[in-house]
């Protein structure tokens, strides 16, 4: 496992424990600063997540797979 994946599976691990440990005080919410606060929050975590899960699988976004075919195109032209 080479150090990028490894950074990312450490970084969804700590992710996963923050949440663990807010999850009880959810319950605690009284008024709706407190809920947007933990909107907010929950919404921040499906992002960190996310992002390192596509590290973890490899998914790579469709432009850079386009630029480098066309990269490859121009190169086999010349």
């Amino acid at each position: 496992m080479d150090v990028m994946k490894r950074n990312a599976l450490l970084k969804l691990l700590i992710a996963c424990y923050f949440l663990y440990l807010a999850l009880p005080s959810i319950r605690e919410m009284t008024t709706s600063a407190s809920s947007l606060f933990w909107a907010a929050w929950i919404v921040f975590f499906v992002l960190v997540a996310g992002a390192n899960l596509g590290v973890l699988l490899d998914i790579k976004s469709g432009k850079s797979v386009e630029h480098s075919e066309n990269k490859r195109i121009f190169v086999k032209q010349n």
